[in-house]
């Protein structure tokens, strides 16, 4: 058996395959390009250029990310009998603690008490500063699966309001997280005080809050984008963040990365970013790497795989 691993894969962490599976040839693509012709699974987020140079041998790709996007993109893998498997589950504790670590940003007001101290500002007991809390607010969180998931739990611990709506989910009504059904979003988003994006980009998901969708939103609402870019109509939402109409928005996430120096979203008021960081920390990696291995050594013999990614409907 012949597995072809992507740069995502760095020479220590190939060494360790090596050594776990020792009857499997692993070969880094970028040093064996012929790596790919006699090649059974593909490690990675396979680009065009490798997927176009492998055989007729590979039958499973496996992103070493959550997105599957750019893989699904290659309409040869859609349309054969190719599995493909990602690490979602690993990223959801992480993501979730950055979405909040934006909302507390924005009620707390820390971005200006962080202009203050280059300021050599202090004021005393917050004064003249809009400090909000979450305590109490109303969360909707657009995608129920582990990121949202993750997060929603943690809105409990906050002691808000939570309401979850999700693509596949029939409506559950029962317990301390509602879930509805995605038909739900219009009716919900006016009644937001906080609306977090974790769905992925998916054909049914792109351009999801448009302009019109961002205007249903509530004075002072708060708008937090953690999942993918081009889910949310940023320009619309920074109009209404320039209106000052929200209370505020923090995204981790564009339709363009790099976030290009002259974008108008570096200028915009009340918006928190961050360059698509959300799910780093020091174990991020290596619980993607232990989901990796798993699928691995079910690959070789021959069990179910792990987070085998519906390819239609792009997740």
């Amino acid at each position: 058996m012949q597995i072809a691993v992507g740069a995502e894969i760095n020479e220590d962490r190939l060494e360790t395959l090596r050594n776990r599976f020792p009857d499997v040839t692993f070969g880094a693509v970028g040093d064996e390009p012929g790596i790919m012709r006699d090649a059974d699974a593909y490690i990675g987020r396979i680009g065009p250029n490798a997927y176009a140079s492998a055989g007729d041998r590979l039958r499973w790709v496996h992103s070493t990310g959550a997105g599957v996007e750019t893989i699904l993109a290659i309409p040869g893998v859609v349309e054969s009998g190719i599995v493909v498997t990602n690490t979602r589950g690993a990223h959801a504790p992480f993501v979730a603690e950055h979405a909040f670590a934006l909302m507390l940003s924005l009620v707390r007001c820390l971005p200006e008490y962080g202009q203050d101290q280059q300021d050599h500002i202090f004021r005393s007991f917050g004064r003249g500063v809009a400090m909000d809390s979450l305590y109490g607010k109303r969360i909707l969180v657009i995608g129920m699966g582990n990121i949202g998931t993750a997060v929603a739990r943690r809105a409990l611990g906050f002691e808000m309001h939570v309401i979850g709506l999700d693509l596949r989910v029939p409506d559950v009504i029962s317990g301390e997280t509602p879930i509805l059904s995605i038909e739900h979003l219009d009716h919900e988003l006016p009644r937001a005080d906080v609306v977090v994006v974790t769905v992925p980009r998916t054909v049914e998901t792109e351009g999801m809050l448009d302009a019109r969708r961002i205007g249903l939103l509530k004075d002072g609402a708060i708008v937090i984008g953690v999942s993918r870019g081009r889910i949310i109509d940023e320009e619309a939402l920074a109009t209404r963040l320039r209106e000052g109409s929200l209370a505020g928005a923090g995204l981790d996430v564009f339709s363009e990365e790099p976030l290009p120096s002259d974008h108008f979203l570096w200028d915009t008021p009340r918006l928190v970013m961050t360059p698509h960081a959300a799910p780093n920390s020091p174990s991020t990696r290596d619980r993607e790497f232990e989901i990796t291995v798993e699928n691995i050594r079910r690959f070789v013999a021959d069990e179910p795989l792990l987070n085998v990614c519906d390819k239609v409907a792009g997740f």
